[in-house]
């Protein structure tokens, strides 16, 4: 049916083909705009979530213990190992890069193996509190416990007798029940040299009495 014109317009027939071409065009250029907006923002936003995600979760290299470490004992290259830690916030602990300041500190206190190293449980030398001496002593076997003696045990010193006649009626003198061992080195051969932290007198008696051999070491428990 053709089409007809009424008060200037034209109408178009029920059953006249309609060219849709035009319009169907510019539907399709929206959709694949809109697409690709749509691909755009969700690639930012995912390069954004990566970017976050990368720098919540950085990872820093620290210090850890390789080996168990004992009070006043010096930390060395072989000690330590560096380990992978993420963190938000900075810990306050040292870092890879702290490693030539670390080596030959002496330790504070007892460190297990895998512990973070931290300058607050390491000193430059060890520290002698107010009223206290360290004492060095030359041993041979016989005189110290063990050769397992480590710096951190603690041990009886005892000061035999000038001449020992009679061993029940010898004058053993307990100087110190307990005395820190802070260093130990081996001298040649089976001698030990073994640094003690004791009082200021009691170091002055071991100390004489040590140029004369009379020093006996007994290893003890903390109590």
């Amino acid at each position: 049916m053709a089409a007809t014109v009424q008060n200037g317009r034209q109408d178009v027939a029920e059953g006249t083909p309609f060219d849709l071409g035009a319009s169907q065009s510019s539907g399709g250029k929206r959709r694949v705009s809109e697409m690709l907006v749509g691909t755009f923002l969700v690639a930012v936003f995912a390069l954004a979530g990566a970017w976050f995600y990368a720098t919540s979760t950085q990872s820093t290299g620290y210090l850890a213990l390789r080996n168990e470490v004992s009070r006043g004992q010096e930390i060395t290259a072989a000690d330590l190992a560096v380990v992978e830690i993420s963190a938000e916030s900075p810990i306050r602990i040292a870092t890879a890069t702290d490693r030539e300041l670390i080596i030959g500190k002496i330790a504070l206190t007892d460190m297990a193996v895998g512990t973070l190293v931290s300058q607050d449980q390491l000193t430059e030398s060890a520290r002698i509190p107010t009223g206290e001496g360290i004492v060095g002593l030359s041993l041979s076997p016989g005189e110290y416990p063990s050769r397992s003696l480590r710096p951190g045990d603690l041990v009886r010193v005892v000061v035999m007798p000038a001449v020992l006649e009679d061993i029940a009626e010898a004058d053993v003198t307990v100087v110190a029940e307990q005395a820190t061992v802070v260093e130990i080195a081996e001298t040649g051969g089976t001698e030990l040299f073994v640094s003690l932290t004791l009082a200021s007198e009691q170091a002055d008696l071991v100390a004489v009495a040590d140029s004369q051999s009379r020093v006996r070491l007994i290893q003890v428990s903390e109590s």
